[in-house]
């Protein structure tokens, strides 16, 4: 008795023609360049990154920015049809402890990096030269921010050390003093005989009441004159 074949078993043949076959990218064979960029874009690929851009640029026979801008042209004009575009990728770099260190070495010697020295430091840990000059432009941010944060705080701390030790000071005069000035300060400014005459300062029982130079009175009455409105509602 003969044993029928097992229906349920594929031929390697069946078998190789139900695996998945390779993505056939059209763009990458089309024989008119112009037709490049948009069949590109017609397969989904909304966005370029940098190993696609310069092979789209050779294919399509044009500079790299006229690809980007046919991109750009192409995903605005769906965006205005209503169709839907995904935001573009958001690639995060993660460099390896070795690019790092060498990285950090190299920005330690100079903040700063020309394109011969990004080309240089790019060939040497395995990245871009734009991935290298973007690390330094970053590097440089973050160093900016954590000066600034630092310079915050320490002038912070002094102000509340002044505060606690009484000797933080907003204004050389104190109240009193302003007080009596904005007095004389007023009366300087009504005649004393109805002509016009203005009344003159008294700088001597000024300097001996308050116990302050002349020139310290006298800066604060210029100043005063300019700012012309009447202080804390005196008049």
């Amino acid at each position: 008795m003969t044993t029928p074949p097992n229906t349920t078993e594929q031929t390697d043949d069946e078998a190789s023609g139900s695996a998945e076959l390779p993505k056939l990218e059209l763009w990458r064979i089309i024989p008119d360049p112009s037709k490049v960029i948009e069949a590109f874009y017609l397969e989904g690929n909304y966005y370029h990154n940098e190993k696609n851009l310069q092979e789209l640029s050779i294919l399509a026979k044009t500079a790299p920015k006229n690809v980007r801008d046919t991109l750009s042209r192409l995903r605005k004009k769906d965006e205005k049809a209503g169709n839907y575009v995904p935001p573009p990728p958001r690639h995060k770099n993660d460099y390896s402890e070795e690019q790092r260190n060498i990285l950090l070495d190299a920005f330690e010697k100079s903040n700063s990096i020309d394109a011969d020295g990004a080309k240089e430091l790019a060939e040497t840990i395995g990245l871009t030269p734009r991935q290298v000059s973007n690390w330094f432009c970053h590097q440089r941010r973050k160093l900016d921010g954590r000066l600034a944060e630092r310079c915050k705080e320490r002038r912070a701390r002094i102000k509340q050390e002044k505060i606690k030790n009484g000797t933080l000071r907003t204004s050389i005069f104190c109240p009193e003093a302003l007080e009596l000035l904005e007095s004389e300060f007023q009366k300087t400014q009504k005649s004393d005989d109805g002509e016009g005459n203005s009344v003159v300062v008294p700088y001597d029982m000024l300097v001996e009441k308050l116990g302050m130079e002349r020139k310290q009175i006298r800066d604060w009455f210029s100043k005063r004159k300019l700012r012309g409105k009447p202080k804390n509602g005196l008049t």
